[in-house]
């Protein structure tokens, strides 16, 4: 089990943003849930608000106290307006001692990285009270420009602030995770090298070694570089035209659509969250029609992704752009599904009856003392239909239409297509192996899975299918 790593957010504000206050929480949370958890990380965000009362000291000594130190943050938000804040015992406000604290961490230990948002300021102020309080941010605003401390954003209103924020975070959090992945193959790097300095050279190995290599005839060499460059072309065109897969790799099947995902990660719910990039408006319409409403509620779609399939509802689809870059950030709620039937117990198949079960489906093979074709049970449970339902075509007829110029696309759909009938049919419990291959028109498969147990004492039974049709 991977350690999530804890990213901490130290926020600073007087009184008066307290809609920014609550977008920072509400953009930290959505990244939690979406971005960071496929990074093995979690944000954690505290503030002022956080302390509990105290006694024998001013307030905000009281507070630094709770904070903790700053060098134990990772990032520094500070967010100033209208108001500049009531003076402290040591500083101007109890803000800017936060931001002084901040900025001494991280000139002397490099962290936490800080970031000011200045608002847009209110026109036309006339208490006195306020027009101070401007006066002071305007102030801070000059300091900070003229004594370089680094860039600030500017925003027109919280909700541009939380649009801002969410990019800016999510950019942040991606050099973040950049950087340490560096650091730790620097590290590994450092430590191999060092290990090869230590480690001594046998030179009457080494010299064994090249003995033994001067031992080997060049002569089948020569044969083998002969024999390949009279096949060279026949090598060629059989690469070209015969493909294979044994995973259908970032590749899932929703519904009967296929989509590229940039990562797939379960949260502890079960909850799916796949992370989508938008090549064209077309694959985004697709995606967006899997959430439309049924009338009974959110429609089922099947669900596909290498060796696990199922049922699910699309609980929602969030837009994620990154430099001009769109992604969508998909939860999926996956339906459980009666374990209490599969097509083989129910049918009393044996092993070798599921075998051939199989064989039908994917190769469309109907053996001389089965016909499973006009079994109408069987039609039920595979198509959801009526009784009198018949499985004309196996399931990769209509694939081959839809991809018969793209094999490598082919391959992707067919698979996902094959796995998703055998398991949410509880034909197999478990994938061990599903090879594909394609040569012109000619689809093979060595597929091996273990069938679902019925009863508790039983020993799992393995089963095993090769075989190839035309399509």
């Amino acid at each position: 089990m991977k350690t999530v790593e804890l990213i901490k957010i130290f926020l600073a504000s007087p009184g008066d943003v307290q809609t920014e206050r609550n977008y920072v929480k509400e953009v930290v949370a959505t990244i939690n849930r979406t971005v960071a958890q496929y990074k093995n990380v979690r944000l954690e965000v505290k503030c002022s608000e956080n302390a509990y009362p105290g006694y024998g000291k001013d307030g905000q000594a009281i507070i630094n106290e709770q904070i903790g130190k700053m060098d134990e943050y990772d990032l520094f938000i500070l967010i100033m307006k209208d108001r500049f804040g009531s003076p402290t015992k040591r500083h101007a406000s109890g803000t800017v001692e936060e931001f002084t604290l901040a900025r001494k961490a991280h000139k002397e230990r490099g962290k936490p990285d800080i970031w000011f948002y200045s608002g847009s300021m209110k026109q036309d102020v006339k208490k006195k009270e306020d027009k101070q309080q401007q006066a002071k941010v305007k102030g801070f605003r000059t300091r900070y420009i003229n004594n370089r401390y680094g860039l600030f954003r500017d925003y027109k209103n919280p909700s541009n602030f939380k649009s801002q924020l969410h990019e800016q975070l999510t950019l942040w959090l991606n050099d973040y995770s950049n950087k340490k992945t560096r650091k730790s193959i620097t590290t590994s790097k450092t430590k191999t090298a060092s290990l090869k300095k230590k480690e001594p050279i046998d030179k009457t190995k080494v010299a064994n070694n090249s003995n033994q290599a001067s031992l080997i005839s060049s002569k089948p060499i020569k044969e083998i570089k002969s024999t390949t460059n009279k096949n060279k072309t026949n090598t060629k065109s059989k690469i070209n035209n015969s493909k294979s897969i044994s995973n259908s790799g970032a590749w899932v099947l929703l519904d009967d659509n296929l989509f590229e995902t940039k990562s797939v990660f379960q949260d502890v719910n079960r909850k799916l969250i796949l992370n989508i990039p938008i090549i064209n408006s077309e694959q985004e319409t697709n995606l967006r029609h899997l959430q439309t409403n049924h009338r009974y509620g959110n429609r089922l779609v099947s669900y596909s992704y290498q060796n696990d399939a199922f049922m699910v509802q699309v609980e929602s689809i969030e837009t994620d752009s990154i430099k001009g870059k769109t992604s969508c950030i998909v939860t999926l709620k996956p339906i459980q599904q009666s374990n209490n039937y599969n097509i083989a117990s129910y049918n009393n198949y044996s092993i070798e009856q599921t075998a051939e079960l199989i064989r039908f489906l994917l190769l469309n093979e109907i053996q001389d003392n089965q016909n499973q074709a006009n079994n109408p049970m069987l039609n039920y449970m595979l198509t959801g239909s009526s009784y009198s339902t018949k499985l004309e075509k196996f399931i990769f007829s209509d694939i081959w239409k839809k991809w018969k110029n793209k094999p490598k696309m082919f391959l992707i759909n067919a698979r996902l297509a094959a796995v998703h009938l055998l398991k949410s049919k509880n034909i197999v419990e478990h994938i061990l192996k599903f090879n594909i291959s394609l040569n012109q028109n000619v689809v093979s498969i060595d597929f091996s899975g273990k069938m679902q147990n019925i009863y508790a004492n039983q020993e799992p039974k393995t089963l095993q299918v090769k075989g190839k049709c035309t399509l």
